[in-house]
């Protein structure tokens, strides 16, 4: 009875450390794949033009106002037309980008944002085109 016991517990043996494998692998997984969400890049959308317009956007269409620190991409979109050169400045801590004022297109960034007041602008159009927002911790 004793061996029938021994053998009982040596088959189950090899059956746990099969399922202690499996959890901590099924948990790495989940780990990693948490991790990789967490860090997802967001997608912000600046545009110029035509005309005095400048915006900075979410991919759902939202003005920007407040954001959380990490990084983006951010897509600029120049639309210089009717005589009116524009380009899209962003400056904030750290940060200092912008597009040529001759400059008529698409451009993409990747910007780390740290928190802080960010403002973008027009350089040749500051007083007319610009806006802000704040980034948190």
């Amino acid at each position: 009875m004793l061996q029938r016991r021994r053998r009982e517990i040596l088959k189950l043996e090899p059956m746990t450390a099969r399922l202690r494998i499996l959890v901590v692998l099924t948990s790495c997984f989940v780990g990693l794949a948490l991790s990789a969400s967490a860090h997802a890049v967001t997608t912000l959308y600046a545009k110029t033009g035509p005309g005095f317009v400048i915006s900075l956007k979410t991919a759902a269409g939202k003005k920007v106002t407040r954001l959380p620190a990490g990084t983006y991409r951010i897509v600029v979109s120049d639309r210089n037309g009717f005589g009116n050169p524009h380009n899209f400045r962003l400056r904030g801590p750290g940060v200092n980008r912008a597009t040529g004022v001759d400059f008529a297109g698409r451009r993409v960034w990747a910007v780390t944002l740290r928190p802080g007041l960010y403002r973008f602008l027009c350089d040749p159009h500051e007083l007319a085109m610009h806006g802000s927002f704040r980034v948190t911790a």
